[in-house]
């Protein structure tokens, strides 16, 4: 049995940095988190950037804040029985499987037509009767043209080349921070929409 190593990144505010890097993160709890209650990471320092930023032009609380965005790069460290990867077939059987092995704790779960209340609510219950703490997941991104994207990839499928290459964001989600090993702040520069690339219906590059 050996452990895993993860880089992930966060987006915060400079207000609360120190706290962080002291006391640890204090995650909200929401009831459609994409993987489950806890803290979540990118792996992509861009993401973690423009997650914060978006949010912080458009969350009422977030509005309030009156604080330059940061980054915090984080060293991820478990074991791998307290690691669930869906972005593996493995993984993917073994989260399969543990539904199966607690079905008559789901069976008593009144779900939603909501996927992301569902999968907060599955992985929750798995986090604590199968022990899972980091839980990894890749969600393809479902605006193809997300506002860090400079194309619009259902477009290019439709009036280009259908190539079915889309945008991509994975995300690591932490239960227990005792396995986030180190903290350190990267300061974000500011955010910038990306300049766009456009095409036409005739395969010709606008610019």
């Amino acid at each position: 049995m050996g452990n895993q190593k993860f880089v992930g990144y966060h987006g915060t505010f400079q207000n609360v940095v120190d706290n962080i890097l002291d006391e640890g993160f204090k995650p909200q709890k929401r009831i459609n988190h994409w993987l489950g209650q806890g803290t979540y990471f990118y792996t992509e320092k861009k993401l973690a950037q423009w997650f914060i930023t978006r949010n912080s032009k458009t969350d009422r609380e977030k509005k309030k804040i009156n604080s330059p965005i940061a980054i915090i790069k984080a060293i991820i460290e478990e074991e791998d029985s307290k690691v669930l990867n869906l972005d593996t077939t493995e993984g993917v059987d073994l989260f399969f499987q543990c539904i199966d092995d607690h079905s008559e704790t789901f069976e008593k779960i009144e779900f939603t037509k909501n996927d992301h209340i569902n999968r907060c609510i599955i992985l929750d219950i798995l986090t604590r009767l199968c022990g899972f703490n980091v839980i990894i997941k890749t969600f393809e991104a479902s605006d193809h043209q997300p506002s860090y994207a400079k194309v619009n990839t259902s477009f290019f499928d439709r009036k280009i080349i259908p190539l079915n290459v889309h945008y991509k964001e994975t995300q690591i989600r932490v239960s227990d921070q005792e396995c986030i090993k180190s903290t350190e702040v990267e300061h974000a520069i500011e955010y910038k929409r990306p300049k766009r690339l456009y095409f036409d219906d005739k395969n010709q590059f606008l610019g």
